[in-house]
């Protein structure tokens, strides 16, 4: 299917509309405490969960929550890190109860509210881009919950966070987690503390939150969506998504699907109309592919993502989730 490509209107900050929408962060209706009345998208920063959970909202039935495990902005996640792991079996009310908070509606926050536009709801979708690392905890410890993880090709995923100026530094995410390094890292310590430039740096988030997600989870925990997929094929994407989340569409999803999302810079591609699925290819330098081959094969991700190609082997990545977790080599 041919995708357009459109503008963002600028509107002022006294615009009617603006105003509109300001009112509706702030002042809503969330009339269900049941944590199963949310849909949850996960996924890494700049994978295309803003630009899905739009879509998955076209018709603005959810109140939308943004990031509302953000430790920075929310006071209940403050204990969290940046990018939390928790192991699968942890009971510690510390996590479960903020947790709980953001899926039964009750945090109000104007941080993960900010992209609201529903006054009175009755369901909930609850975008995450830093729960990587505990998905497998949540779909334990909120069982019936239904969790989609979207993936996108790390490549593309790391040029876009770099360009953003995306500083991250891996010692106060990675090396201060000590259950994160005992049970996945300890082995790559030195690998981590000595990646300098932000690409490597971002590359290792993605490989390690991918990696841990994928081997922890397990067929029927969440449901594998594909950015790349809704490029190329979206109505075959959005049926399996939709099927899984127990929603009907209608051919109006694709107008929302040709708008530019909340987070879209100016020179993303559904803007300048560029193409979205392989763009990244033109701007990867040889010393960055040459990283990311290596670093793929370090974790078994190439087997889902090459360097050669923009195109995911979706069944790749659901074999992850029904095998055994491998052995991580040393290289």
């Amino acid at each position: 299917m041919k995708m357009l490509h459109m503008t963002k209107e600028r509107k002022g900050r006294f615009h009617p509309e603006r105003i509109r929408n300001k009112m509706r962060h702030r002042y809503y209706l969330d009339l269900s405490s049941d944590y199963r009345d949310s849909l949850v998208l996960a996924g890494t920063g700049r994978s295309g969960t803003t630009w899905i959970s739009e879509v998955i909202n076209y018709r603005n039935e959810y109140r939308l929550m943004d990031e509302p495990d953000r430790n920075g902005r929310i006071e209940s996640f403050a204990h969290f890190n940046a990018i939390q792991y928790i192991r699968p079996d942890d009971d510690n009310p510390a996590y479960i109860e903020p947790l709980r908070l953001a899926l039964t509606g009750r945090l109000r926050n104007d941080w993960a509210d900010r992209f609201n536009t529903r006054i009175v709801a009755t369901k909930r979708l609850v975008k995450f881009i830093r729960a990587s690392l505990y998905l497998k905890w949540l779909v334990n410890h909120f069982p019936g919950l239904r969790v989609a993880l979207l993936l996108r090709h790390p490549c593309a995923v790391c040029l876009s966070q770099a360009r953003l100026d995306w500083e991250i530094d891996l010692h106060d995410i990675l090396l201060v987690q000590p259950q994160l390094m005992a049970d996945y890292l300890e082995p790559f310590r030195e690998q981590i503390a000595a990646a300098d430039t932000l690409f490597e740096k971002r590359l290792w988030m993605w490989c390690v939150e991918n990696y841990v997600a994928l081997s922890q989870l397990q067929p029927g925990d969440v449901h594998l969506a594909f950015y790349e997929g809704f490029c190329e094929e979206p109505e075959r994407e959005i049926e399996k998504l939709f099927t899984f989340y127990g929603k009907e569409w209608d051919p109006r999803i694709f107008e929302a699907m040709q708008k530019p999302s909340n987070s879209s810079k100016p020179d993303s591609a559904i803007i300048t109309g560029k193409n979205r699925l392989d763009g990244w290819m033109k701007h990867i330098t040889p010393d960055q592919r040459a990283l990311a081959d290596r670093m793929l094969r370090q974790f078994g991700l190439n087997e889902i993502y090459s360097v050669d190609s923009p195109r995911p082997n979706t069944e790749a990545a659901r074999r992850m989730l029904a095998g055994a977790p491998r052995p991580l080599p040393v290289k």
